[in-house]
């Protein structure tokens, strides 16, 4: 009986070990956009060799390669090339070093580049011609604090100045700090900032009585459909509100296209319509 059960526990032991060294398949992100999924034979080589599930091995020159990245649930997805926002509101994740996206909301075009994997800058704005021009350059800066799989925290700013008629360098900032908990399929994204704000040319910036409070969630339907909603509600001396979006992004490989409706109230009447606005991206 010993005999038995010291074989069967040994058996055990090396199907434990032969499982465990059984390589998972990966997601590998080429420069070019394209993804593979397979089991990496060979991460340190160069040219990376990958193994489909096929048996068909394929060989890719270390600069050609992104990234490699485990699998989402155990099977292939999509990820969604603007995770890092929702329709306003950021998310806490980055862009990734080296990317480039550009954002059109209207006439309100946006960019936004990934200085490194943890850091984006964000620029927009407006300007009308004609009598009463005004320009409203927007900058904003966001450093990821927390990168796990599950988890990113991070802490931004963002800075918009008005120049032309009747604004006298008008300049408001928004200082916040977010969190997104989940994967890259689904999510739940929480934050809170400031407004702080006043007339650069008399320099009399000062501290606003305002905090603005976000909660957003997000789930992929497949690899081409997200839904999510954002709510942000902001809370100031004798002025407050609640404003809902909810949403649904359709989305390829660098390509996205937003659709939302809205709900607002400012706690004693309730404005809404469905669908009000578009939103579309491409990441470069």
């Amino acid at each position: 009986m010993a005999r038995f059960l010291s074989l069967f526990l040994l058996l055990v032991v090396l199907a434990s070990a032969a499982e465990a060294q059984t390589p998972e398949p990966q997601r590998i992100l080429l420069v070019n956009g394209d993804v593979y999924v397979g089991v990496v034979i060979d991460g340190d080589s160069d040219p990376i060799v990958v193994r489909s599930s096929d048996g068909i091995e394929r060989r890719f020159a270390r600069d050609q390669v992104a990234d490699i990245l485990p699998l989402i649930n155990g099977r292939f997805y999509r990820t969604d090339p603007v995770r890092t926002r929702f329709f306003i509101a950021p998310t806490a994740r980055t862009l990734g070093g080296g990317e480039f996206r550009g954002d059109l909301t209207y006439f309100y075009p946006s960019v936004t580049a990934g200085l490194s994997d943890r850091v984006d800058l964000l620029a927009s704005g407006f300007v009308t011609i004609g009598e009463g021009a005004v320009a409203t350059p927007l900058i904003g800066l966001k450093g990821q604090l927390l990168s796990t799989e599950t988890a990113q925290i991070a802490g931004g700013v963002s800075a918009l100045f008005a120049f032309g008629d009747g604004t006298d360098g008008a300049f408001v900032g928004v200082p916040y700090v977010v969190g997104t908990f989940g994967d890259e399929t689904q999510a739940v994204t929480v934050g809170v900032g400031g407004f702080f704000g006043g007339d650069l040319g008399g320099a009399d910036i000062e501290l606003a009585n305002l905090v603005v409070a976000g909660l957003g969630a997000e789930k992929q339907l497949n690899n081409g459909v997200k839904i999510f909603v954002e709510t942000l509600a902001g809370f100031g001396e004798g002025d407050s509100g609640l404003l809902v979006l909810p949403g649904v992004r359709f989305f390829g490989d660098r390509f996205a296209f937003d659709v939302i409706g809205f709900v607002a109230t400012d706690f004693e009447t309730v404005v809404g319509f469905a669908p009000i606005g578009a939103r579309v991206g491409y990441t470069f």
